[in-house]
């Protein structure tokens, strides 16, 4: 934690999603600090090396939807900062159920701020947002800023548009210390299949494992995106809630835009089996597909001081050994 500043009750929501697990880790790393994390399904969370034996470190179930629960755990807990992770964040999943993205995404972070408007004001509250706010109105070839209309294509943009009004709003109207982020595509170790890159090296897994023909079946692979190491992305986070200003929105993002073809091939080149084929699948395609989205990051730098240190090839290396171990 900062040096000399007090000893902080950190309370992590979607704390066992993969942003918060390795936040988890990261925070602990600083030490000095008691987290308390959230969560819909605690699961086998004993299963992480580094949340055991650790009475700093705790965790309970919630549905942030349930507004007396959410009260009451900020009434007792009374957190210092709070970083807010929990959402539905597939877009796919969204498509087909965009009620309950909605009400996950929106009326769960309603009453996450509600709650600390009642019970402990001066708390630091960080809002995860998404770039697929942005949408498709974006110039070719150049960096999104903050500053860039949002135009939300699909129902998760949707409710994380909504979320990120409501934030800045309360913050406005009732002073308190919320930041926003505008994340762009994070990829890591122990990230869903539901992910791109993920999706990929799972399939290069079990094609070296021979349990899956060599074929990788991918959607739209001729688009551009920023990835950001989730290693980096917890640093940013963890600089925005304490080094950023009170009502910014950030892009928390690499500043590279990288061809979706272009990473599978790397992937691919990573792997141990010869002769691995492409195949387009329609079927994984998005109704709506923006050709390009990378963010400019400068923002963010200008404000924390925060830089990412991990290179994407050091990353998609990781995803795929991570898939090696479970295949």
């Amino acid at each position: 934690m900062i040096k000399g500043e007090k000893f902080l009750r950190i309370l992590i929501t979607g704390s066992l999603g993969f942003v918060g697990k390795h936040l988890i880790k990261h925070l602990n790393l600083k030490n000095n600090c008691e987290i308390l994390g959230l969560d819909i399904k605690l699961g086998n969370f004993e299963s992480e090396d580094s949340f055991k034996e650790n009475d700093k470190l705790r965790f309970s179930e919630i549905d942030l939807r349930d507004k007396e629960k959410v009260l009451n755990i900020i009434r007792e807990f009374k957190p210092d900062q709070i970083y807010h992770l929990a959402a539905q964040s597939s877009v796919s999943y969204s498509w087909e159920n965009p009620q309950e993205t909605f009400e996950i995404n929106v009326f769960g972070g309603i009453n996450l701020l509600n709650a600390v408007k009642t019970y402990c004001d001066e708390c630091r509250i960080l809002m995860i947002c998404t770039a697929e706010e942005y949408g498709g109105i974006i110039p070719q070839n150049k960096a999104i800023t903050e500053e860039f209309r949002i135009f939300p294509s699909n129902p998760y943009a949707i409710s994380k548009a909504a979320l990120d009004f409501f934030s800045i709003t309360y913050q406005k109207a009732h002073g308190l210390k919320i930041f926003v982020s505008r994340s762009f595509n994070h990829i890591g170790s122990g990230q869903s299949e539901r992910f791109v890159t993920s999706d990929f090296a799972k399939q290069i897994a079990e094609i070296e494992k021979g349990i899956r023909e060599p074929v990788v079946k991918a959607g739209n692979t001729e688009v551009f995106r920023d990835f950001l190491d989730i290693r980096d992305v917890v640093e940013a986070y963890y600089c925005i809630i304490n080094f950023g200003k009170v009502g910014e929105v950030y892009n928390v993002c690499s500043g590279v835009k990288s061809k979706i073809a272009n990473l599978l091939d790397l992937l691919v080149s990573y792997s141990t089996h010869p002769g691995i084929k492409i195949e387009i699948d329609k079927s994984r395609i998005r109704p709506f597909e923006v050709l390009s989205i990378y963010g400019d990051n400068s923002k963010l730098k200008k404000h924390t001081g925060w830089m990412p240190k991990h290179d994407i090839k050091e990353s998609l290396k990781d995803i795929l050994n991570w898939w090696r171990e479970r295949s």
